[in-house]
């Protein structure tokens, strides 16, 4: 373990002995560590002295890291990083589901900093106490004030920045559920436009949020407002078009934001909706007419998010973007909203492509974003791969495999290999199997969360069959154990082994019942769908007890409901088989029902409470 003195600015030091631990290294007589603040970016390492290069305060500690990997096997060094990107971001989703505890952030603010993060969002559609608004994130886990205060102080020691993002349009529905919200109210998701009392909540919104943090930057959200103008505002006014709406309310918005001296920025999303004809957003022929692009407010930065669901378009998108003449901010996703694991095979093939767009296109500030669903099952760390992945190209754009692994252990900690084989949730990748249509490689959540009798997605399995996959997965992840992330491989496997039996019933039960296989009927009363809670019982317990450890209680409820749920529908399966099997009942009316082919999604809707075949 290798000894450092710093002999650096006072203001680094307190970063400096968070991550100690976290790099293993300790202080003393033997390398002497200095810094040098500049343009250049990179470390030196040379005759016992080490000069740090660094622009703004977190490249440092990127550098700091940089630094201890490399001095753990030479005595001599030189390495310059790419400085392209001006600022790298995360946002952080505390708004779905799952609220995470402060020492989780915590956490997740050291390895950016080591990653070189320079920015963490937190998204908190109504999960933030307003001191008027009682029902204003009403058993959902919010942050109180002081906790924003607080996380804000703890990023300031590593130079990050953190601002919120907050929705002032759509996107408001688990607010709008109380008649507290009723006078606010356009639709269930919507707010509603042309009233001052929605002005005076996004006023009180604003003021009360930004006013938690150093940074003068705030992010009002503004996407997927579809619906605005067709609720109560329809009553009230009769029909007037989306972007008339739109534009007077971007007006009185950005009043509110210059009144506190903030800068805002928005997803761009409903601009080019509002604009082109046909309501696309990432089409090539998408026009935004130059009627809609002067009525962008000049104060505003548009964020362009893309995941990947119309692969490589973002260059096309980034030049309509430039167009607009305002500051763009490239978004991208780390798809961990989509089930259990993130999916880092399409986090891995969408982002080099993104990043090299941005190059191309002068856009110096990119983000990834941690997203969740209303389950909220994926854990805070798991994107920690896609973290590390899109930091290292940003800084490198000809990082090698070799490279992005050392770099992930080294930060992390973690297996690089047994986080990847978590994607194996999802579908086949061992083969470098392919998938030109989008959502054919998200089957893991539709195939974990179905209804064994129903079988929405059997015809899925009766095309291609997935048990052997998930039980060669199981084993893989069975190799992976010990350390900080031993919970997480863990849980993995108990996943992988609940599928294996999941998927072997599905493409069993089906065909037996209709071929009258009484034997192999017989199988699955009697050992697979017993086997089968048990496994349900394995993975339930797992993630209560690893949700418990990164979050807030508030909000687990909903996946008591459905591992419950599910594990007594393996008791109902297994009586009505019974039941059949025994002559007690003629026949099985889920299994008489043909089985027609569903298509699995890569985004679900956002559900509080579901039965386990509403997620799609």
């Amino acid at each position: 373990m290798n000894r450092f003195n710093f002999q650096v600015d006072e203001s680094l030091l307190c970063g400096i002995e968070r991550v100690k631990s976290l790099l293993g290294f300790e202080y003393g007589e033997g390398i002497t560590v200095t810094a040098v603040q500049g343009e250049r970016l990179g470390v030196t390492l040379k005759d016992g002295k080490a000069v740090i290069y660094y622009n703004k305060k977190f490249h440092f500690f990127r550098e700091l890291g940089l630094l201890v990997e490399h001095a753990a096997e030479k005595d001599e060094f030189e390495l310059t990083e790419d400085g392209w990107f001006e600022c790298l971001s995360v946002m952080l989703d505390t708004s779905r589901n799952a609220v995470p505890t402060l020492k989780t952030v915590y956490e997740l603010l050291d390895y950016m900093a080591l990653m070189g993060y320079g920015m963490a969002m937190l998204y908190t559609e109504d999960t933030v106490e307003l001191k008027n608004r009682p029902y204003f994130g009403y058993m959902r886990g919010r942050y109180s004030l002081e906790d924003l205060k607080a996380i804000d102080d703890y990023a300031y020691e590593y130079g990050i920045e953190v601002i919120p993002c907050i929705e002032c349009y759509g996107h408001m529905e688990k607010y709008l559920v109380w008649p507290e919200a009723a006078p606010i109210k356009d639709t269930d998701r919507v707010l509603l436009a042309r009233e001052e009392a929605t002005f005076e909540f996004l006023e009180e919104l604003i003021s009360t949020v930004s006013g938690c943090f150093r940074s003068k930057r705030i992010h009002i959200g503004m996407d997927e407002a579809f619906s605005m103008g067709t609720g109560k505002f329809l009553e009230k006014h009769h029909y007037v078009d989306r972007f008339t709406i739109f534009t007077e309310y971007m007006k009185r918005l950005i009043a509110i934001t210059n009144k506190y001296g903030l800068k805002p920025m928005m997803w761009s999303d409903m601009y080019f909706r509002n604009g082109d004809p046909n309501r696309k957003y990432y089409e090539k022929e998408t026009v935004v007419p130059p009627e809609v692009a002067a009525e962008i407010p000049e104060e505003v930065e548009l964020v362009f998010w893309h995941y990947g669901e119309k692969p490589y378009c973002d260059d096309y998108m980034l030049k309509k973007h430039r167009e607009l003449g305002r500051k763009t901010i490239y978004a991208g996703g780390l798809w961990n909203w989509i089930g259990h694991f993130p999916e880092h095979n399409y986090v891995m093939e969408t982002v080099k492509f993104s990043l090299e767009a941005c190059r191309n296109n002068d856009v110096h500030e990119a983000m990834m974003t941690h997203w969740l669903n209303d389950n909220a099952e994926c854990d805070y760390f798991a994107p920690l791969f896609g973290f590390s992945y899109f930091a290292e190209l940003c800084y490198d754009r000809n990082a090698d495999k070799e490279k992005l692994r050392r770099r992930f252990e080294f930060v992390t900690g973690g297996n690089y290999d047994g986080f990847y084989t978590m994607s194996y949730y999802h579908n086949k990748f061992e083969n470098g199997e392919e998938y030109p249509k989008f959502h054919d490689r998200f089957a893991g959540k539709a195939l974990f969360w179905q209804d064994i009798m129903e079988g929405l997605y059997d015809y899925l399995l009766f095309e291609k069959p997935m048990s052997e996959h998930y039980a060669k997965s199981a084993e893989k992840m069975a190799a992976y154990s010990g350390g900080k992330w031993d919970y997480l491989y863990d849980f993995a496997r108990k996943c992988m082994e609940y599928l294996a039996v999941k998927t072997e019933i599905a493409e069993k039960l089906y065909p037996a019942y209709q071929a009258g296989d009484r034997a192999t009927l017989m199988v699955i009363a009697g050992h697979l769908l017993p086997l089968l809670k048990e496994k349900t019982v394995a993975v339930h317990e797992a993630h209560r007890t690893m949700w418990h450890a990164h979050n807030k209680a508030l909000g687990w409820s909903a996946l008591d409901f459905r591992y419950g749920g599910m594990a007594s529908r393996c008791d109902t399966a297994k009586l009505q088989l019974e039941q059949y099997l025994t002559g007690e009942v003629d026949s099985l009316e889920q299994l008489e029902q043909e089985r027609l082919y569903k298509e699995v999604r890569g985004f679900t809707s956002f559900l509080r409470v579901a039965t386990p075949n509403q997620f799609v």
